[in-house]
């Protein structure tokens, strides 16, 4: 396949989920394919990302399982946690799993280079040495990088990314933001035992999810160790002694040993310059269905470009670019009722439309809500509580959305997202033997309904 004309059929800028995925696919279709990484491999999914913070959100919750634990006669003289253990542990598996990524390239014959790259023209690659190549094609699938606001002091402040490289657990944190990450962090760092401040210019958590969702997190995140602090800014972070001193908006201030921005992400466009490709108002790449850019043969995928920022996201647009570009296939780029996952305590799952979406679209809707305390935490003097929403189109009853706090609720949001692809209706529900006793057996016998019409 290869084009004597380039050095390579394919050039792929960065080594994230993306990126590998596309390179991998499109080596075993006979092309001739290079991939740039100037960090490790596995980008920010598998080294800053999704799966350290798995490993991290597991850990903090075994604090409310030791709890549960005794209900259940298990007995503990003694608990103890080492922050030093957990990330060890959490090191090794990260580097297994580049080791894992780069092997599996290796093994079709893509050229790996651990150096970073920029675009020079529509066909040369020049790397950090100044050695340049050339290349038919190239994808950018450089991904994300945290987003800091502007403000005095603001480079006393870390990311999430920096977080997973603490070589102690602070025993206070401060954390700006009220999207996934904020909770995500807030919620590990209060279940290891440390205290944590959530400060947040919104008015309500998660400001993007059914009302209803951001609305219970709160109240079930509020806790002696967890704090929310809504409709606050930090104007400026000061150094006092050990400690940084946050002064607010509202003219209080108070003292934090670590203080953690999330306040978004923004894309990692370094590898060109000169608006050699035009980018949206936010700095995203813009591609077209085809995922090509501005300029033809320069293509890109993933949190780098205008389309959903999330790894599944990226890796299914990677492989509809290798197969479409080096297999001759035409794949048509739909992506729809993508499952999302909060893995704060307690998770959120949720896929569809909101009720708020569903109203505008469908003008008649139905509500089916459900909050109950799940068997699992019956025995001890924990009040968790898990709600579950279901919202139906009036005139059809096609499932149109699925939100739910608690245990599990990403495994099940996954499941409910297939059904909901499928357009399976109430009756499809109502007409399925539930699996007794679980949680998930509320999805089939929700009776209490509220019709809502705009």
């Amino acid at each position: 396949m290869l084009d004597n004309n380039y050095d390579f059929d394919l050039f792929v800028i960065g080594a994230g989920s993306g990126g590998v995925r596309a390179a991998r696919l499109a080596a075993q279709a006979g092309a001739k394919v290079a991939i740039a990484e100037k960090n490790r491999i596995g980008g920010t999914c598998v080294i800053r990302g999704c799966v350290p913070k798995k490993f991290l959100s597991y850990s903090s919750k075994f604090s409310k399982h030791n709890i549960v634990a005794k209900s259940f006669g298990w007995e503990y003289k003694e608990t103890t946690f080492s922050w030093q253990t957990l990330i060890r542990n959490k090191d090794k598996q990260i580097q297994k799993l580049s080791l894992i990524y780069q092997g599996n390239m290796e093994k079709v014959g893509i050229k790996i280079i651990n150096l970073g790259a920029k675009i020079k023209d529509k066909n040369t690659i020049r790397l950090d040495n100044s050695k340049e190549y050339t290349a038919k094609k190239i994808l950018i699938a450089t991904g994300a990088k945290p987003y800091f606001p502007e403000m005095k002091g603001i480079e006393y402040g870390i990311s999430s990314d920096d977080f997973f490289e603490l070589k102690y657990l602070p025993k206070k944190v401060t954390i700006v933001g009220g999207g996934y990450i904020a909770l995500e962090f807030a919620s590990i760092i209060s279940g290891l035992g440390s205290d944590c401040q959530i400060i947040y210019r919104g008015n309500k958590l998660l400001k993007d999810f059914d009302s209803d969702i951001s609305q219970l997190i709160q109240t079930e995140l509020q806790s002696n160790k967890l704090d929310i602090k809504l409709n606050s800014q930090i104007i400026e972070i000061s150094k006092d002694n050990d400690q940084f001193k946050l002064s607010l908006d509202d003219g209080t201030s108070s003292n934090s040993d670590i203080v953690l921005f999330a306040t978004g992400r923004v894309p990692n466009i370094g590898c060109f310059e000169n608006q050699l490709i035009k980018t949206d108002a936010a700095g995203r790449i813009k591609v077209n269905k085809s995922f090509q850019t501005s300029i033809p043969n320069i293509y890109a995928i993933g949190d780098v470009s205008n389309n959903h920022q999330l790894t599944p996201v990226a890796i299914r647009e990677a492989m509809i670019f290798a197969r479409n570009e080096f297999e001759r296939e035409n794949q048509k780029y739909k992506i729809e009722n993508i499952p999302t996952a909060v893995f704060c305590n307690p998770e959120i799952g949720t896929v569809g439309l909101s009720e708020k979406e569903a109203l505008m679209k469908y003008k008649k809707i139905d509500i089916y809500t459900s909050s109950f305390r799940p068997l699992y935490y019956t025995l001890s003097d924990l009040t968790y509580r898990t709600y579950i929403k279901l919202i139906l189109d009036n005139k059809s009853q096609k499932l149109l959305g699925f939100h739910m706090i608690g245990d599990d609720s990403a495994e099940i949001a996954q499941m409910i997202a297939t059904m909901i692809n499928k357009k399976i209706t109430k009756y499809d529900l109502d007409n399925t033997i539930p699996l007794h006793p679980t949680s998930s057996e509320e999805i089939m016998t929700m009776r209490n309904k509220i019709t809502k019409e705009l």
